[in-house]
């Protein structure tokens, strides 16, 4: 809830605040703003390779997820 600050009453009477629904599609606009900005983070944990291959393997087949996550993020899937 926003906070108002005022001289005198008249001024205090003068004053209508937003419609509620305003604020609450600005919020979800908002939310979906950030949801849309923020990075898709690579799974936690440490994993252990036998070998660079594997290791190598891991890192595309994460690439190649992280890509389908974001076109189907931002509406791009066929």
């Amino acid at each position: 809830m926003p906070l108002y600050k005022f001289r005198s009453i008249e001024e205090m009477n003068q004053h209508t605040p937003p419609a509620r629904g305003d604020l609450a599609d600005r919020i979800e606009n908002l939310w979906e703003l950030s949801a849309a900005l923020v990075e898709i983070p690579p799974p936690r944990g440490l994993r252990k390779f036998r070998n660079m291959e594997e290791a190598n393997a891991e890192q595309a087949a994460w690439s190649k997820e992280r890509a389908r996550l974001l076109r189907e993020r931002r509406g791009l899937t066929p």
